[in-house]
This record gives structure tokens, sequence and C-alpha cells, in this order.
């Protein structure tokens, strides 16, 4: 999936605005209607180190209703959370019916940075990325939304933007040691990043591989992405609402008779 992208996508400052007018608007409106259908949302944020993800997020949310979501920044398991499967810490973070949660990280940690880490060892693999398939398609029978966003970045942009964290002493912090070495094996780790997208690619919940060299080009992909994600929903809702609906309809008519 990743050697197909055009990193390149740009964006400029006039068109960024004409689309964001329109797009922060309606994904607005889609919050109220999920909310008042009662459509749990789950929104992740994946891909490389530096391709943005906090930075999306902030954009994200500044359209939406802050009464109707929560951002869960994921990290290292705590010592609790090993006692658990690692599953547990997720089932505790989905949103209520009606209610958003957005993820920075993910689930996908498991097989992605603990993976190149070798804390996940290559034999657990197939029983981790079964675990992960079987909680997106739970959730999702159960009528829950999963849009899940990999943020793609080349080795020389993640680089460079490394480089201009570091600089700056009120941001060096955020680049770690495990950045550096997973850019200096970069395409070690992106082979990772391939196969856990096309282990994960499902049709109840697809990735969205997004362009993330120009920011402008991101933010309006990820909000298109989220805001056709959401009317689909809502759409599917009502068709089954309808089926239900015209059955119930038919099986009374068939009583009577």
């Amino acid at each position: 999936m990743l050697e197909k992208v055009d990193l390149s996508k740009k964006l400029s400052k006039e068109e960024y605005k004409e689309k964001m007018s329109q797009l922060e608007n309606k994904i607005g409106q889609l919050q109220r209607e999920c909310k008042a259908l009662k459509i749990p949302i789950m929104i992740v944020f994946e891909g490389f180190g530096a391709a943005g993800k906090g930075l999306q997020i902030g954009k994200l949310i500044q359209s939406m209703d802050p009464r109707g979501f929560r951002v869960f920044p994921i990290k290292n398991e705590t010592e609790e959370e090993r006692m658990h499967p690692f599953l547990w810490r997720f089932w505790t973070k989905t949103p209520e019916k009606g209610r958003m949660a957005i993820y920075d990280g993910s689930w996908y940690r498991r097989v992605l940075i603990d993976r190149f880490e070798k804390r996940t060892k290559e034999k657990e693999l197939p029983e981790a990325f079964h675990s992960i398939n079987s909680f997106e398609e739970q959730l999702t029978d159960d009528g829950t939304l999963i849009i899940k966003l990999f943020l793609d970045i080349s080795k020389k942009e993640q680089k460079k933007r490394f480089e201009k964290l570091q600089k700056n002493k009120e941001t060096a912090w955020r680049v770690t040691q495990g950045d550096l070495e997973r850019n200096a094996k970069y395409n070690e780790y992106a082979a990772m990043m391939e196969d856990m997208l096309f282990k994960t690619d499902t049709d109840y919940a697809p990735w969205t591989i997004i362009e993330a060299t120009d920011r402008r080009f991101a933010t309006v992909k990820i909000y298109t992405t989220v805001i056709k994600a959401m009317a689909d929903q809502i759409e599917k809702l009502a068709r089954q609402k309808k089926k239900d609906t015209a059955d119930q309809e038919t099986e009374d008519h068939m009583n009577v008779s």
C-alpha cells in the first residue's frame, strides 16, 4: 500500500481555505447527527514518527463539540495494564453510544513499535493480528464506526522534521532515541508498517493512507475521509431502519392474514 503513495501531493493556501470552510461546517453537523443517532465513533491516528499525528488531531477537533469526544494519547503500558490482555486498556477506552474517541497511537503499537523493539516476538504476531481484527470486528458489529488513518512521510522528510524539533530546546524532548533508531532503519520499520496495513485492512475497518508531507493536504484529506465515513454510517443506519420497518410491516400483515 505504501509503495503506491505519492508523497509529493500539495495544496495551496487558497485551495486549503476554500475547502476547509465547507469541511469544518460539515463535520460539526455530522457529529451532531451521529450523536442523535447514538453512533459511537473511534478515530485512529497511526503512522511514522513526526508525521503530524498530534497536529492533525488538533486540527480535526477544532471543528467539533468538545463535549462529544475524548482524545487518548497511547504510550507504553503501565504496570497494571501489563497484568491484563493487551487489548484490555483499549476496551476501557471505547466510546459510549453517540460519543467519539480519538487515539493518538493505538492498539497497533503491539505490532509496530513493540515489534520493532522486539517486545512483541515474531511468534506472537499471528495471535496479535487476530486479536486486533477480532476486537475491531466485534465493535463494528455492535454499531461502532472505526476510522483508521495512517500518516505517511518519507525517510528524508522524517529526518528533516526530527532535526528541526531537536534544534529547539522546547521541542527537543519530543524526539526519542527510539524515533531516531526507527528513522535509521526506516525501510525495516516501513516493512512492518506495510505488513500491519495488509493484515488489518478489512471491509469493516479499512485503512486510509494520508500523504502527510504537506500539512494542508493532509488536513483536508483527513477531514474528507472522516466526513465520508460518518455520512456513510448515517446512511447505512437509515437503510437498516427502513428495512426493519418494512420487515415488521410484512410480518404484521402476515399475522393479520
